[in-house]
């Protein structure tokens, strides 16, 4: 006489729930991307995504550190180009990474992304104040010596640059905006032209800071502030 099938039957059955118990369901959560002034067209990595403002979901683990070995991975960077007519194209990149995963057993491991934020508001400049006050616009990074000479250039011959201003934030990587020009990112040091000046630091995720000082001559001015979340 066969065996009865039932018994396997049910222990499989039971061995499924109890792995599906312990996988994890994937959820989305959802990137948005918004610009001041909106209708900004974006291209993710070169390729065009639509315009501002522009909302897209992606699985939780785009966001946030896997904990489990089959949890969805972002195994590349991502940037996006903002253009608007009259207004001064911008590059943001939204990922930080590389970071290292291994499984439990040391069999497979591999790198994965991270998005920043969940919301990113980008604004732009129009493209008369860059030509004004030539500066970079490229956000991977601090203010570079070439910029630093620009600015310096495109002030020369109004007002001596007479005062030194060290600006660091709490986390770094904040764009700085000097008398609402962007000057670059912190940590940055930045000769400024004798007189008043209002410093601005912004940054995805978090409150916009903001110190009006006095420079005089040979003055050195230091600035640190912790940006706080925004609500």
């Amino acid at each position: 006489m066969l065996p009865s099938r039932r018994p396997c039957l049910r222990a499989s059955l039971a061995l499924a729930l109890v792995c599906a118990a312990f996988i994890p369901r994937a959820r989305a959560e959802t990137l948005t991307i918004t610009s001041t002034p909106s209708g900004a067209s974006i291209e993710i990595n070169g390729m065009a995504a639509g315009a501002t403002p522009y909302t897209i979901d992606y699985p939780a683990g785009y966001f946030h550190k896997p904990h489990v070995v089959f949890a969805s991975r972002l195994d590349h960077s991502l940037s996006i180009k903002l253009s608007l007519d009259g207004y001064v194209t911008e590059h943001v990149t939204l990922t930080e990474g590389p970071f290292e995963w291994n499984s439990l057993n040391g069999r497979r491991h591999g790198s994965y992304f991270l998005l920043k934020s969940s919301r990113f508001n980008i604004h732009l400049d129009p493209e008369s104040r860059a030509e004004a006050a030539p500066v970079m616009h490229d956000r991977e990074g601090p203010l570079t010596a070439a910029s630093v000479n620009a600015i310096r250039a495109a002030t020369a011959g109004t007002a001596p640059l007479d005062g030194s201003v060290s600006i660091a934030s709490e986390p770094t990587g904040a764009d700085i905006y000097v008398d609402g020009n962007f000057a670059g990112q912190t940590p940055s040091m930045l000769r400024l032209a004798e007189g008043r000046h209002r410093i601005e630091l912004k940054s995805s995720g978090k409150q916009s800071w903001s110190r009006d000082l006095v420079v005089t001559k040979d003055s050195s001015l230091t600035l640190h502030p912790t940006l706080s979340p925004s609500d």
